[in-house]
């Protein structure tokens, strides 16, 4: 299947559940006032959930963890899922923000 393929069998599995949800979702992520870095979320459900689906390659890094976990912080978001649908069985990672802020979600 393609990456498209993916993208829309996710987006009907949310539809079907009638689950609220955002696509393709610009995060900024700001640094006193300048945006420093830009990325394209492929969906926000419920306003609580980011999920993004990612290659096997972004997985591996620490780097995009750190970037994501900033990602939460920025949006007041609590929690993260990213899927690797290429990998040879399903890889799912989980990232918890530690900051979530109950009172403004």
């Amino acid at each position: 299947m393609s990456d498209e393929d993916y993208v829309e069998s996710v987006k009907y599995e949310l539809s079907v559940r009638n689950l609220v949800f955002r696509q393709n979702e610009i995060v900024e992520l700001s640094y006193l006032g300048k945006v420093v870095d830009r990325h394209l979320v492929e969906f926000i459900i419920e306003d609580k959930v980011l999920l993004d689906l990612k290659g096997r390659f972004l997985l591996q890094h620490h780097v995009f963890y750190r970037q994501l976990t900033s990602y939460l912080l920025e949006k007041n978001l609590p929690l993260a899922f990213v899927v690797d649908f290429h990998a040879r069985h399903l890889a799912l990672r989980k990232v918890v923000n530690q900051n979530y802020n109950y009172q403004l979600g």
